[in-house]
């Protein structure tokens, strides 16, 4: 019922109830509604509400789509509210905007635009582009009640209250305490009495995966960044990591289906885009394939011997590529959690050489029992041993290829499925017409 309400309020022009109902939703559920409204409509709306209300909705949106809003504002509205936001939500929409549009925006924005040039230097992936300078420091000699004093006086937002940081004079990090903590230690208490002094804190350039793990590993809510010299310079957040699993998550789904991964949402995403993104892929995979129609025509004597072989090729490679591909989706999503480490691949071979041994045998047995009905004894010798050797290869495939890409630092879910299927099409057929020339040139 929101979205027709608050769309009937603007279209109406009715501004102060418009104002009202919008301090009452929560900003996610604004976002909802905003989805209903052009880009020309969404324009207008900003325009008519404060800054710092702006800022809040404009945090929830998807950075691209916030992005293209700013975009059209006036320069000083849009620097405005870029100063009410959180300077890791500002950065990474300036990121989207034109070079010369962020620029200037900077500019107005003063000191403020001068402290998110330095965390535009940061590359995107790393602690550093994560990370907000938004948080709490106190020095260790303050008391108790000074620090909560203090805390009503500068009046922290929610997002960077969990933790106060305890640092010295030159900002090196120190300590760490809770608000809880805080809240009930008497008042005369000094900090550094209080504080907990073994502090888990990262560098600026740690990659945004490992962030993510010592956030499970720990169960931080938030994490501290410092520089080289040990000073604090940034936090993160759990919900900058929610983002990041989100996102994580979307690129890998995107590579298993080789598509190169998209940097905006699909709804936002144009046709050329979405064009451009698989092409490349699709392309590719037609030239590897042009390998399996050559081993065709290699052995195209050996087929023209026996044409019931051709009957059995779909159920081979296609066998081949769900097996290549059940065992890539196992170990990159291993490697991904480290539930096993890139040195111990020749343990998880071992392994999955029995396992491509057993499954082997089953799925042998059934085109041992297929071969045979369809084709006689020596089709079905053919047809079993074909398929104990294509599902042992392409277990095997499917385990080392991922571990190949991590060695040479790509992302291993590029092992995907229409990769594993590829590459198995041409071992297979290789694998089927050597066994099948073997036999039938002996019988």
């Amino acid at each position: 019922m929101v979205q027709p309400i608050l769309y009937s309020l603007f279209r109406e022009g009715r501004v102060q109830q418009l104002l009202e109902l919008v301090k009452e939703l929560h900003p996610a559920d604004l976002v909802d509604s905003l989805h209903e409204f052009s880009l020309e409509e969404q324009e207008r709306f900003f325009l008519l509400i404060p800054h710092e209300q702006s800022a809040i909705i404009m945090q929830e949106m998807e950075v691209p789509e916030a992005a293209a809003v700013l975009e059209r504002l006036p320069v000083g509205t849009a620097a405005e509210i870029l100063k009410e936001m959180y300077s890791d939500e500002a950065v990474d929409i300036l990121a989207e905007l034109p070079k010369e549009r962020a620029a200037k925006l900077l500019t107005l924005m003063k000191e403020a635009g001068e402290e998110l040039k330095e965390l535009m230097a940061y590359e995107e992936d790393t602690s550093g582009g994560l990370m907000a300078t938004e948080f709490v420091a106190i020095p260790e000699n303050l008391t108790v009640g000074g620090t909560l004093a203090y805390l009503r006086k500068v009046a922290p937002s929610a997002e960077n209250a969990y933790y106060i940081y305890v640092v010295t004079r030159d900002k090196k990090l120190v300590g760490v305490i809770s608000l809880r903590e805080l809240v009930v230690a008497p008042l005369e208490t000094r900090v550094g009495q209080i504080m907990h002094r073994k502090v888990v804190k990262v560098p600026e350039d740690l990659d945004q995966e490992e962030v993510a793990r010592l956030f499970e590993k720990y169960s931080l809510l938030v994490l501290p960044v410092v520089d080289k010299e040990d000073r604090l310079v940034g936090v993160i957040t759990v919900d900058d990591v929610i983002a990041i699993a989100k996102e994580e998550a979307t690129e890998d789904i995107h590579k298993t289906g080789s598509v190169t991964p998209l940097r905006t949402s699909y709804k936002s995403a144009g046709v050329l885009t979405l064009y451009t993104k698989r092409v490349g892929w699709l392309l590719a995979l037609v030239f590897i394939n042009l390998i399996s129609s050559g081993i065709i025509a290699v052995f195209e004597e050996t087929l023209n011997a026996a044409m019931i072989l051709a009957f059995f090729i779909p159920l081979l490679i296609d066998t081949g590529g769900n097996t290549g591909s059940q065992a890539a989706t196992l170990v990159v999503r291993a490697l991904v959690t480290e539930d096993i480490k890139p040195g111990k691949w020749f343990k998880t071979f071992c392994k999955e050489l029995l396992v491509g041994t057993l499954l082997g045998l089953t799925l042998g047995t059934a085109g041992w029992l297929l071969g045979v009905f369809r084709g006689g004894a020596l089709i079905g010798v053919i047809i079993g041993l074909t398929m104990l050797a294509i599902v042992i290869i392409a277990n095997l495939v499917g385990v080392v290829l991922p571990f190949i890409l991590t060695k040479l630092r790509l992302d291993p879910a590029v092992a995907s499925s229409p990769l594993i299927t590829t590459i198995m099409d041409a071992l297979g057929l290789l694998t089927y017409f050597t066994i099948a020339q073997i036999f039938l040139s002996l019988f």
